[in-house]
């Protein structure tokens, strides 16, 4: 989420409006799913790495 730093206009009183939520919801929900990605890749190497000591 710190891609670079933006100057946005902000809604009432200085809280973002719909739009603004909806955007950082969804570039929240990006960042996650690629963080969930990179476990996902970890376990499966882990998984890898303990397979042939299980059958020892």
């Amino acid at each position: 989420m710190c891609g670079g730093h933006h100057h946005r206009r902000r809604g009432f009183r200085g809280y973002p409006n719909r739009e603004q939520w909806v955007d950082r919801l969804q570039a929240y929900r990006e960042h996650l799913e690629e963080e969930l990605k990179n476990v996902q890749e970890l376990i499966e190497r882990l998984g890898e790495t303990q397979a042939p000591a299980e059958t020892v």
